[in-house]
């Protein structure tokens, strides 16, 4: 291989690379090159600029010569890194493009894959490129969501588009819901620690602002949030925190530490009202979480603390909570109570599967009193 070995001599920090890609390819262990490939291109040492960009080249005199007896997903994700070596985005798109059209019509979710690389440069073009962006996503949406064991890889690409698109253009609740599927597609360990650290970001600032948006379990049990830990946007995760837990004097602390970042996010400032409306209904589905099976009638007065709202205002928060269908139950305005008959499930934190484990031993107790208290009274039924 001419090519090959031209380029041991251009990168001789690269001997031992390149030497592999050879012996693979002259053993025509194609899988094995594959994997190496996908190695190679990934490795920030192997991406050399000097003095021209080094894997555009490796593609046209190397990768062509077979790319047709690889496994299709594979070929482009290995484009899809080549393809960031381009200056212009314009010209990685091309490449992108070129990609697409020497792909076999059988490979239709290698073509899917190739189609968002192809749209994720777009949208980062530039507001010109938006619009179509969308288009590919309301499209492409059903055809991804009805994808039976495809790779992993074809819904994550269509998911980090998303992000991108709904993360910039909005709205927040489904820059939330993208990117938590998103999350549920991708190995995090082998995501940047930038990526991570943005997507983390974006991800509690959605949470919290996001309209319809009352669930951050699924959030809080996966790792992204250590993305923060340790950085100036802590507070951010901590924030979410407390928020999901509805402790208001709690949430009002962290704001008055961080009153210049919080009031710097357009988001938060923004939707200041609906935050602290969501943020009262949070702290009345945490209040009845707290109470007793057999303890389903709250009174207005107990709603009014935990909430820090007035009495006047706890018949609209009620009202609030009926129609986001959080819960369900029926008001006494005579008695100013408020009768619970249902509270829309949730994904507990560990605090909330400790105060839940403690009732469970509880209610464990108290079946065993009820237990020894029948058979004393009725020992004839045990004989």
């Amino acid at each position: 291989m001419e090519f090959l070995t031209q380029e041991q001599k251009i990168y001789p920090q690269l001997l031992s690379r390149y030497q592999k890609l050879q012996e693979l390819f002259l053993s025509k262990l194609y899988h094995e090159l594959t994997e190496e490939l996908l190695q190679f291109v990934r490795d920030p040492e192997c991406r050399k600029t000097d003095p021209e960009p080094n894997l555009p080249r490796l593609y046209q005199e190397f990768i062509r010569l077979f790319q047709q007896r690889i496994n299709t997903i594979k070929l482009v994700i290995i484009c899809t890194e080549i393809s960031s070596q381009y200056q212009e985005p314009s010209q990685s798109q091309s490449f992108l493009e070129s990609v697409l059209g020497e792909l076999d019509e059988k490979a239709s979710e290698a073509k899917l894959l190739c189609q968002m690389a192809i749209n994720r440069l777009k949208f980062h073009r530039g507001p010109t490129f938006h619009e179509e962006v969308k288009n590919f996503l309301e499209t492409n949406q059903p055809v991804v969501e009805g994808l039976v064991g495809a790779e992993p890889v074809v819904h994550a690409s269509y998911y980090r588009i998303a992000c991108d698109y709904y993360g910039v253009v909005g709205p927040a609740e489904k820059f939330y819901k993208n990117a938590l599927m998103f999350l549920a597609y991708t190995d995090e360990e082998v995501m940047p620690e930038k990526e991570k650290f943005e997507i983390a970001q974006n991800l509690s600032i959605a949470a919290i602002s996001g309209t319809g948006v009352f669930h951050f379990g699924e959030v809080l049990a996966t790792p992204i949030l250590k993305a923060l830990d340790g950085t100036p946007k802590q507070w951010l995760s901590d924030l979410l925190r407390v928020f999901n837990r509805g402790d208001i004097d709690k949430y009002n602390e962290i704001i008055s530490q961080h009153s210049e970042e919080y009031f710097a996010q357009p988001a938060f400032v923004s939707k200041s009202d609906y935050i602290k409306e969501k943020l009262a209904l949070l702290a009345l589905m945490r209040l009845i979480f707290e109470r007793a099976s057999n303890d389903r009638n709250v009174s207005f007065t107990e709603i009014a603390t935990v909430t820090r709202l007035g009495l006047e205002q706890v018949e609209w928060l009620i009202m609030r909570s009926l129609s986001c269908g959080l819960i369900k139950g029926s008001i006494d305005q005579v008695d100013a109570l408020f009768r619970i008959t249902w509270v829309q499930p949730r994904v507990l934190d560990t605090s909330q599967l400790s105060a839940l484990s403690c009732r469970m031993e509880e209610w464990e107790k108290k079946v065993y009193s009820t237990l020894l208290y029948v058979e004393e009274q009725t020992p004839e039924l045990f004989q």
